[in-house]
């Protein structure tokens, strides 16, 4: 149950590994469909009791996959009767107050808008696919945390990436805005997990 680079939930140090290290980026990633934090909270809490409690039942192959699914799924039964629309929310990308000058704080917020305006022009998978990837999973754990084929993945995300440099290219946006936007959300998601 894990693969080689990911421990064992066998061992309450296992589990406490695992609960460190993803869920801040799963955090992210249910309030993002549920746009409630405390919701959010309560998917990640019912996530991380039932794999604890099932630890000796489950065969997981990719752990990080397998909690993206789980909590994918939670997320999506909390607000079942409410419409389905995820959205890289501003308190997802927050810029510290003490890194930047206010103009700079505010020049980094009106680039990540951007960004975000221009993700969420993007299909529903495909833009899903975008923020899973944003969150630091590769390929074949978006595959396997959407429960789709490989092939699928990598078709829909080289769409997506085309359909976003034609947003871009038909835009009258500064391309340096743009890319300063997706390399601030890069650095404050790897820097916050």
């Amino acid at each position: 149950m894990g693969s080689a680079d990911t421990p064992l939930v066998t061992t309450l140090d296992g589990f406490e590994t695992i609960f460190k290290e993803n869920y801040t980026p799963l955090f992210r990633y249910v309030k993002t469909i549920v746009r409630d934090e405390d919701v959010a909270k309560d998917v990640l809490s019912d996530l991380f009791l039932h794999l604890w409690q099932h630890k000796d039942n489950l065969q997981i192959d990719n752990i990080k996959s397998y909690l993206f699914r789980s909590a994918r799924n939670g997320a999506l039964k909390a607000i079942s009767p409410q419409a389905v629309y995820t959205d890289l929310s501003e308190t997802v990308f927050e810029i510290p107050s003490d890194t930047y000058t206010p103009f700079e704080r505010f020049v980094n917020k009106q680039s990540i808008k951007i960004v975000e305006e221009l993700i969420n022009k993007l299909p529903p998978l495909r833009r899903e696919m975008i923020e899973l990837r944003l969150l630091g999973l590769k390929n074949h754990e978006i595959a396997r945390a959407l429960d789709l084929n490989d092939k699928k993945v990598e078709y829909n995300m080289r769409e997506a990436i085309e359909q976003l440099s034609r947003y871009i290219n038909n835009s009258n946006l500064d391309k340096a805005t743009i890319a300063g936007g997706l390399m601030l959300i890069h650095i404050i998601l790897n820097v916050n997990l």
